[in-house]
């Protein structure tokens, strides 16, 4: 009863990181109508860490048992509006690299749903999504200190979506509870996850909002 409690709560304080997404597209396309840089201090490091932390996530509640329905669907609406914002860097940048990682995080989702109807998955394939969820926190850790680092050097918030990452640090909390409510020898990697998120996020978070207080 409390894993299916703890689990509708999180889904629903995850619609406010669909929200916060759409915000973020919003602001790209609005940015882009004022003849601005639309993507302006949004670091693909940070985006694309992003995309496939939803995606570990993604991945783990295919592979568990029974399926995790909270986590899989919550997190698709995530990778799809996400891949927005990948596509709207790629437009605006051109680069070999925006391209690949565009691409792979299209792959990667294809991949994805393919791979439902084939679970539950084997224990290899368990491990495996659990080796993803550990190799995508570092991935994250590294991408919101590259996010961190690009805020410090311009000075300037640029496109970068407050509403957006408040609502993914909710979530994040959200889902840390929601993990602590699975066994855990089950749910650690999602914690771990998560765990880091929760404290890249929130770093990210206090920068944005000291720069805009203290602006040069």
């Amino acid at each position: 009863m409390l894993y299916h409690l703890a689990g509708v709560i999180s889904s629903v304080l995850f619609v406010l990181t669909w929200y916060g997404l759409w915000r973020q597209i919003g602001g790209i396309r609005q940015r882009r109508r004022d003849g601005l840089v639309a993507t302006q201090s949004l670091s693909l490091n940070q985006f694309g860490s992003s995309y496939f932390a939803f995606y570990a996530n993604f991945i783990f509640g295919i592979a568990v048992e029974p399926f995790n329905h909270y986590l899989v669907w919550t997190r698709c609406g995530a990778l799809l509006l996400t891949l927005v914002i990948l596509w709207q860097i790629w437009q605006t940048r051109k680069t070999p690299f925006t391209g690949f990682v565009t691409l792979l995080a299209t792959l990667a989702l294809c991949a994805g749903f393919i791979s439902i109807p084939f679970r539950p998955y084997p224990a290899i394939a368990q491990i495996g999504a659990n080796a993803l969820m550990l190799v995508v926190t570092l991935i994250l850790i590294q991408g919101t200190l590259h996010q961190l680092l690009t805020l410090r050097r311009h000075r300037q918030v640029g496109a970068l979506s407050f509403s957006l990452f408040r609502s993914i640090l909710i979530k994040d909390v959200s889902t840390l509870l929601f993990g602590l409510t699975m066994p855990i020898a089950q749910a650690w990697p999602l914690l771990v996850l998560n765990g880091a998120s929760v404290l890249m996020r929130g770093s990210l978070l206090l920068q944005m909002e000291y720069i805009k207080r203290h602006p040069e």
